[in-house]
């Protein structure tokens, strides 16, 4: 059996973990609805430096089932493949980097909110990386038109466009760094 093939039937642990911990925590906020203002992120809050506001929203999906069931498979689809390419600790940087970077963007662009969505594009982003660094012209194409695309959020002041550009600057730069693995 090649590592490649053993790489994709190991289970993604990291994924999962991330899983449980959001669906855990969101599914706290219908019993706790005071638990939203503790963790998404607004102004005041940053401005009376509560710091831990700049990760705490990827935890937490208070818009409703459409917010949710996107992003659980967001981080169910994107971070099985993504712990599969990359493993698990580069899993975590590109998830919470991705994270960082759209709650800083949400500060300047929609202050007041929460979701994992952000997070999601981070490491779709090092999925973009990964096929811009493929041969196959298909793969590569896919990854300009995604790169494309995190551009125009970006121009459309769409807090889901930095993180992606964060998630392929940092998938690129692991992909040249050595084995993912």
């Amino acid at each position: 059996m090649s590592s490649s093939s053993t790489r994709f039937r190991k289970i993604p642990k990291v994924t999962f973990l991330i899983f449980l911990v959001t669906v855990i925590i969101t599914g706290l906020q219908f019993f706790f609805p005071a638990l939203i203002p503790v963790l998404e992120r607004t102004p005041e809050a940053l401005a009376a430096r509560q710091w831990w506001r700049l990760i705490t929203p990827v935890f937490i999906n208070p818009e409703g089932w459409r917010q949710i069931t996107f992003n659980f498979l967001g981080i169910a689809i994107a971070g099985t493949m993504v712990e599969r390419l990359f493993g698990g600790r580069r899993w975590l940087i590109l998830y919470f980097v991705g994270g960082f970077v759209g709650e800083i963007a949400g500060f300047a662009w929609q202050p007041i909110g929460a979701g994992s969505s952000v997070a999601v594009c981070g490491l779709v982003g090092a999925l973009v990386a990964w096929m811009l660094s493929r041969k196959r012209f298909q793969l590569r194409f896919g990854g300009i038109i995604l790169l494309t695309g995190s551009l125009i959020l970006i121009a459309l002041r769409d807090l889901h466009g930095p993180p992606l550009i964060a998630g392929t600057i940092m998938g690129l730069f692991m992909l040249f760094q050595g084995p993912l693995n």
